[in-house]
């Protein structure tokens, strides 16, 4: 770990001697009213094939020439070009461009959205990019969705602090989570994996609803979140990140990008953080957020020839969590007659290559191999019980594409292997699981271009445990007006459950756990429909979108909490399962640099437990997002709000229990907010904000706090925030 600290260190002092080799500006226009930014104005050196463009604020970097003084042009459509002698003394430049023709009232204006529906993706995706991540406290994958309607994120249990997140009123392991189309969030890391992956790495999220397309495989069965890191050029020289919270929270981020020359580039993204206060806001004895340590590495390398492309990522990382009554120490080990105590420690390692090639003389025909190793072990206690696992996976994927009359059709032709080991142990108990699984592949996309695609797809699978899996699936846009979209999907998933690593909830209480039978794989079937529509209100954009999904289980593992207060029953389906939501979002941008977005959705699920049908415990039947941001000319301040309204939710029944320690049926309604401000200089940002303003907090959110190796105690009907208000204050510096 060191040396990889020093290595990007040295790095980093590299690539500052590089700046000085750099010139920086920015390009305004020049007008009556003032000044504003010029975006994608051309800049290059006279005589040179160096150039670059300007992006959304007017800024830009460029290599010097060799030679200096060198004469620099800057230009832009409808502007009267300028041409400015440089010499080597200048550092910073500032332009100002005239309109080359006076023209009536028009106005040409662009800004990055940090969220988006895409219009043109036959599939019904949203695209979460950096910017937006920029506007919360975004520390890791799961505090990403703070500013997102469409993906709820919750805790786990009331001890662990650990976060996950739930989609169309289903809990995330339904949700196939990638980077970059390779498994990302799976088996082991389901329960804390949300919180391996920083913030700052991200590039951007694609969002997709429904079921995704088969060459990702047949595990998303309500929907697929896929990342993108930052590639070599595209992240910063340098970029460092530190942020810390009132509640102990320290982070710190190193993140380096560079590329040699046109064939070879890399990036090392380094990450330190940790939790080293005990906080107990509400007076129950325990700690509400673990104290914690994680060490977090990540290296890219990625290479470029005539026809071929290829790229190899390391990443490994250290995770340790130390919980429970406030004062335990984990020395003290495991004791009935000492405080509660929990620790969690997870490490792991994963390397994944991808490698393209563009057959040569053929017209959109390429051929790409995706392959995936990982290691992971996992050690925990929760007072009395003790979770041990180790997964070895591996997974490749051959894609073969082909497209003709311009793109008119496509057909997607491939083969996948995939190997899941698992080796457990649950207090006394040990499970081994072995699964071998290869599979193929076709998808056929047909598109009339910016009116109609369909895209059909069907994947076999067969797995060595649990069968053959047959997945067909099926979308369709059209776009009745240039404004309008509308889609349609359908399709089957599969997955094998993780029982012990999916649900806290079997660690975080006294509850006897008690497997009734053999599991089988979970089978769903999803289908739903969508439609965004943009206009313009009094002159601004507008854009309103509507989805409504249904999710049927033909079989699904039921974590039952309803049957006993003092057990935990894990079996197969019998019965009905099934959700239903319903979403409808509007933004609106009354002035410029003001944007207002407002969701709804109400989520209606419902599962046989105990032989009845039951409304799904812990899911908030209604929730309510509205978030207002509001950047100042040049983007030198920006302010963003959102507020949360969160609906009630069923609490599984706590009828037999004492009366002290008892709940009610459901939930309360309340409301959460969150607030930052942002203050861009020249070379860093400054941003500071609060989370849960409203100052939030579940009461009774452990039941037994007092008595936590007795028979009661539960921390795993957890439905709103465990801690109050929380100011944090961080810093960004980036080296272009």
């Amino acid at each position: 770990m060191k040396k990889l600290i020093l290595l990007a260190l040295l790095q980093a002092l590299i690539l500052f001697k590089v700046q000085g080799q750099s010139l920086l500006g920015h390009v305004h226009e020049e007008g009556e009213n003032g000044h504003s930014a010029l975006i994608g104005a051309s800049v290059f050196w006279l005589g040179t094939t160096i150039g670059t463009a300007t992006n959304i604020n007017g800024e830009f970097t460029i290599d010097k020439p060799e030679k200096l003084p060198a004469k620099l042009v800057v230009s832009f459509v409808g502007y009267t070009s300028d041409t400015i002698l440089v010499n080597n003394t200048k550092k910073e430049i500032e332009i100002h461009l005239k309109q080359s023709v006076q023209l009536g009232e028009v106005t040409v204006s662009e800004r990055q959205q940090g969220s988006a529906f895409k219009l043109m993706d036959p599939v019904i995706s949203e695209s979460i990019s950096s910017h937006e991540l920029g506007k919360a406290a975004c520390c890791n994958l799961s505090e990403s969705f703070e500013t997102n309607a469409s993906v709820d994120v919750v805790f786990t249990d009331a001890v662990s602090g650990a976060k996950k997140i739930q989609m169309l009123g289903l809990d995330g392991v339904y949700t196939q989570i990638q980077a970059e189309n390779v498994p990302l969030i799976r088996g082991l890391s389901s329960n804390y994996g949300m919180g391996f992956i920083p913030g700052t790495w991200i590039e951007s999220i694609q969002i997709i609803k429904g079921p995704g397309s088969v060459s990702n495989g047949y595990e998303s069965m309500v929907g697929q979140i896929n990342l993108e890191y930052f590639k070599p050029d595209q992240a910063e020289k340098l970029f460092v990140n530190v942020y810390g919270n009132t509640g102990g929270r320290v982070e710190a981020n190193i993140q380096s990008g560079y590329v040699f020359n046109e064939k070879v580039g890399m990036n090392i993204n380094v990450h330190a953080s940790g939790v080293f206060r005990e906080n107990d806001m509400n007076k129950d004895a325990f700690v509400d957020i673990p104290r914690s340590q994680q060490y977090n590495v990540f290296n890219r390398w990625k290479f470029s020839g005539k026809n071929l492309v290829g790229q190899i990522v390391l990443h490994g990382l250290y995770d340790n969590k130390i919980g429970g009554q406030v004062g335990f120490k984990p020395e003290q080990g495991i004791q009935v007659t000492g405080p509660y105590g929990i620790e969690i420690t997870n490490r792991l390692a994963n390397i994944h290559t991808k490698t393209g090639y563009i057959v040569p003389n053929e017209d959109d025909m390429s051929v790409a191999l995706i392959t995936n190793w990982r290691y992971h072990d996992q050690n925990s206690y929760f007072g009395l019980k003790q979770y041990s696992g180790v997964q070895k996976s591996a997974n490749t994927n051959l894609i073969f594409l082909k497209g003709w009359n311009e793109d008119k059709h496509q057909l997607k032709l491939g083969s996948s292997f995939n190997y899941d080991n698992y080796e457990e142990s649950f207090n006394d108990s040990a499970f081994a699981r072995e699964e071998v699984i290869p599979g193929v592949y076709a998808e056929y996309t047909f598109s009339i271009k910016e009116k109609f695609s369909a895209v059909a797809g069907f994947r076999y699978d067969h797995n060595s445990k649990y069968g053959s899996f047959y997945t067909p699936r099926l979308h369709l846009k059209y776009n009745p007006t240039d404004k309008t979209v509308i889609r349609l999907t359908g399709g089957r998933g599969y997955r094998a459950s993780n029982v012990f690593t999916e649900s806290s909830s079997l660690m975080a209480s006294s509850r006897a756990v008690r497997v009734l039978e053999e599991l089988k794989a979970e089978v769903s079937w999803n289908y739903g429909a969508s439609v965004s529509h943009q206009f313009k209100v009094f002159g601004r954009q507008t854009t309103v979108y509507a989805s409504f999904y249904r999710t049927d289980f033909e079989n699904q593992v039921i974590i039952d909490l309803d049957a006993n207060t003092q057990s935990v029953d894990v079996y197969n389906l019998t019965g009905a399962s099934y959700s239903n939501s319903l979403q409808a979002e509007i933004g609106y941008e009354p002035v410029k640099r003001f944007e207002i977005k407002a969701a709804y959705k109400w989520n209606d699920v419902w599962m046989t437990t105990a032989n009845q049908l039951r409304q799904k415990s812990l899911v908030k039947q209604h929730k309510i997002l509205t978030t207002f941001s509001y950047a100042t000319n040049f983007n030198k301040w920006q302010f963003d709000l959102s507020v949360h309204v969160h609906g009630p939710s069923r609490i599984p029944t706590t009828e037999s229990n004492p009366l002290q320690y008892q709940l009610a049926a459901t939930s309360a309604w309340h409301v959460t907010m969150n607030m930052q401000v942002t203050k861009r200089f020249k070379w860093f940002e400054l941003y500071v904000g609060a989370e849960n303003l409203t100052n939030f907090r579940q009461k009774n959110a452990i039941i037994a706090a007092d008595d936590p190796y007795g028979p009661f105690f539960d921390a795993s009907l957890v439905w709103g925030s465990t801690m109050g208000i929380n100011p944090y204050l961080g810093l960004r510096y980036k080296l272009k």
